[in-house]
């Protein structure tokens, strides 16, 4: 998990008023990934039911988003960390999420939009700022950040609440999520577009990058 998303899904958990049950959509870690994708810990005591389409660990119950068995009004809070990329409809998730929602009830999401193809086992989308803003319209509050480069953030983060937010629901109130955002690209003048580097890291690639080009021109010439 990175480490922006554990940031949000720390503010989450910590700084809002969640409803339980708390139910994780895409709980299923990918393989080799168990030990850094857990989000039941941030949850100590509270009722947590870890859902996923397939079963594997971390996973109480086998859940289709597009069409949950939950009862409307039932669950407290709803997570979905990196996995709405890998949902056929997501649309259609969003709308599920919020029918089985409590009153009051609280869905926080993240998902990306520059970053590599990772089928687990499917990846369908990429999302925009505005994109999260649109799956989260059904519900009555809503709050979108993006972590990143302005025109193609690598993290898309959401928070949406079915009902008003009270106090108003600010980037502010996730103040690990803000430093992230705020944060991004400091101390890193070498300005790639949506990377960015420090001068360390600059030297570094370089030096691997001219190294390397060295090997295969020996290579080569031996090779003759």
């Amino acid at each position: 998990m990175r480490n922006v998303v554990r940031a949000f899904m720390t503010d989450v958990a910590e700084q809002l008023p969640l409803l339980e049950p708390i139910v994780e959509i895409g709980a299923r870690p990918a393989e080799g990934q168990e030990a850094i994708t857990d989000l039941r810990s941030l949850f100590p005591g509270r009722e947590y039911v870890g859902c996923d389409i397939q079963d594997g660990p971390g996973v109480d119950r086998i859940e289709d988003v597009h069409q949950l068995s939950f009862a409307d009004g039932s669950v407290g809070t709803v997570l979905a960390a990196d996995t709405l990329e890998h949902v056929a409809d997501p649309i259609r998730a969003l709308q599920e999420i919020h029918r089985v929602l409590k009153p009051g009830g609280t869905v926080a999401i993240t998902s990306v939009m520059f970053f590599v193809i990772h089928a687990h086992p499917w990846d369908f989308w990429r999302f925009t700022p505005e994109g999260f803003d649109r799956l989260l319209a059904p519900f009555e509050t809503r709050l979108v950040a993006a972590h990143g480069w302005d025109l193609m953030p690598e993290t898309v983060l959401g928070v949406g609440v079915k009902g008003p937010a009270d106090p108003p629901l600010t980037l502010d109130r996730l103040p690990r999520t803000a430093a992230a955002v705020r944060s991004w690209g400091q101390a890193k003048p070498v300005d790639l577009g949506p990377m960015r580097l420090s001068l360390r890291e600059l030297w570094g690639l370089t030096g691997r990058e001219t190294l390397g080009a060295l090997r295969r021109r020996a290579s080569r010439a031996v090779a003759r």
